[in-house]
């Protein structure tokens, strides 16, 4: 990376720390719960910043390895089902599916419970 410290990541990791430790016991209830969805968009970011690169990785992967194009993108592929030239039962579409849902729960939420058992 051409920039040094603090990364990006880090910059927002900062900024919930401190929104999270020094602002959100001054705030009223309504705000307080405004800051609490502020911070949870950007872990969000944060997560995408740090680990978008290899999850998007691997999803590319399982779409070449299922629909052999140039176009990857989550629109062809639903062409291709909606044509009936990606079988529904395909295990490969299955393994694309579970792959794209687990790495989107990765960076939206990480605690959620159906994520932390798929990631055993």
């Amino acid at each position: 990376m051409i920039f040094d410290r603090p990364t990006s990541s880090e910059l927002i990791k900062a900024v919930m720390d401190f929104l999270d430790t020094k602002i959100k016991d001054e705030l009223p209830p309504h705000l307080a719960f405004k800051l609490r969805i502020t911070n949870n968009v950007l872990g969000m970011v944060q997560r995408e910043i740090d680990q978008g690169e290899t999850l998007q990785q691997e999803v590319y992967d399982a779409m070449q390895n299922l629909m052999h194009s140039d176009e990857l993108t989550t629109k062809k592929l639903s062409e291709l089902i909606k044509d009936g030239k990606i079988d529904l039962k395909d295990e490969d579409l299955k393994d694309l599916l579970a792959i794209l849902s687990k790495n989107k729960i990765a960076v939206d939420n990480p605690n959620y419970s159906t994520y932390k058992k798929l990631i055993k």
